[in-house]
């Protein structure tokens, strides 16, 4: 096995279990249709809190995604060929969250453009929205996914990940909901914006090493 090979199957295998997929998108898609009439179907209401809607079942859609990113690999012993085939966890850690998120995000971002007319999000801003989707949602993941590994060997553990990674959400949400609302203000967002690609770098940079430890941990 190759690092091409794993992501090749690793995408294969994605395919088949789509249905995970599915979900987390039928989830975005059933906050954003539900929201409106729960609590007000008026554009005066809607369309200043459209960005803070949007982001809020975008974190909710991820969080589905990754719960069980790596169950399945330690149910069928995946995880123990991880460390036994000479290749580097932390990279293989890489590849399999970067799979997943072009396999929800990218689904995502293309029904996003009818959900935000629901919601009466002017068209331009919804570039600025896009766009923090794409800086932001990557964050989103790789902190996921230390949440998946630390509680991987738990037979209950999707509520113990909820309560260590959903703090670590808040601030990639405080600052793309504030790209968006500056943009609707037609002000400066480009601050934002590099603080969110900057905190996905840093949890690019981090987690992968962090998750491979707890994977060792779960695994011995």
């Amino acid at each position: 096995m190759n690092y091409r090979s794993y992501f090749k199957a690793e995408w294969m295998s994605l395919l088949r279990r789509k249905q995970d997929t599915l979900n987390a998108l039928l989830f975005f898609v059933m906050v954003i249709t539900l929201f409106p009439l729960g609590v007000d179907p008026s554009a005066d209401f809607l369309a200043p809190a459209a960005g803070g809607i949007i982001w809020c079942a975008t974190a909710l859609s991820v969080l589905m995604a990754v719960e069980g990113m790596y169950k399945e690999d330690y149910n069928d012993g995946s995880l123990e060929q991880w460390l036994t085939s000479g290749l580097s966890v932390t990279f293989l850690v890489f590849l399999k969250v970067l799979a997943q998120w072009l396999m929800v995000v990218l689904p995502l971002l293309l029904v996003l453009p009818l959900l935000a007319q629901m919601l009466f999000l002017p068209m331009s801003v919804l570039s600025v929205v896009m766009l923090s989707i794409l800086l932001g949602t990557p964050a989103l993941f790789f902190i996921g996914s230390i949440g998946a590994a630390l509680t991987v060997s738990l037979r209950r553990g999707a509520v113990l990940m909820l309560l260590l990674i959903l703090p670590l959400y808040i601030p990639v949400i405080i600052f793309a909901t504030g790209a968006v609302r500056a943009a609707q203000m037609e002000m400066v967002y480009s601050g934002q914006l590099a603080i969110l690609a900057a905190i996905s770098l840093v949890a690019l940079t981090l987690s992968p090493v962090m998750a491979a430890i707890s994977i060792r941990a779960s695994v011995n």
